[in-house]
């Protein structure tokens, strides 16, 4: 996988100029609203981690104040995250991450809302090997599914093996792992994120810990 950071940032402009090609005249400006409050978590996470929180509500007038003033933030979140040491970890809404888990952590939420715009607009969005990071991710929070309801994970680790889009295979876990998610790393993603359920995604589940996993993911 590219350097995370770089990612990031090419998928900060690659969300942008989707929104621009195919916005206008529609109301987008509630996804940038939120990735906006986002980015700017990420700032005060590393630049006054003492005082982390909640950021105000944001709204917007217009989808070009929108992207704009999205970009201006997630550009200076991107460079605060690509310059911070790597191994003191910045407070997050799910507990402490080092900075390339966190740019991971908005890489899947940009990967979201791409997805939410391409789909108002019923077109494609391109995809390439960028979506490695979400994957990452996705993988790494596996137990959020349980602790939502309350629920212990189970201790033995899911072996994924998942397609990038360039062909290269994904490996996550353990080789003799009993339970095992396999396809598509896209569809992967399009399941952790939500926007799409597992019967309409080219993916096999094998073990019955990955049937209940599925189960609590899509509830």
């Amino acid at each position: 996988m590219a350097d995370v950071f770089t990612d990031l940032q090419a998928q900060t402009e690659a969300l942008a100029e989707l929104a621009e090609r195919h916005g206008r005249g529609s109301d987008l400006t509630g996804h940038f609203a939120r990735l906006t409050s986002t980015a700017r978590l990420v700032r005060l996470s590393v630049e006054n981690p003492d005082v982390f929180g909640v950021t105000p509500q944001i709204s917007y007038d217009s989808l070009d104040e929108a992207i704009l003033m999205w970009l201006i933030e997630q550009r200076k979140a991107n460079a605060l995250l690509a310059a911070a040491p790597p191994e003191p970890q910045l407070p997050w809404s799910d507990g402490p991450l080092r900075p390339s888990v966190l740019a991971a952590a908005v890489l899947t939420e940009i990967f979201a809302a791409g997805q939410d715009i391409a789909d108002t607009f019923g077109v494609r969005p391109r995809r390439d090997d960028t979506i490695g990071h979400v994957a990452y991710y996705g993988v790494r929070t596996r137990d959020r599914a349980y602790l939502r309801q309350q629920e212990q994970p189970p201790a033995a680790p899911f072996r994924f093996e998942l397609v990038a889009p360039s062909g290269t295979r994904w490996d996550f876990g353990p080789e003799d792992a009993t339970d095992r998610i396999t396809g598509p790393a896209e569809d992967f993603c399009l399941l952790v994120t939500g926007r799409r359920f597992a019967e309409d995604l080219a993916l096999d589940f094998a073990g019955r810990r990955t049937a209940r996993w599925l189960e609590l993911l899509e509830r």
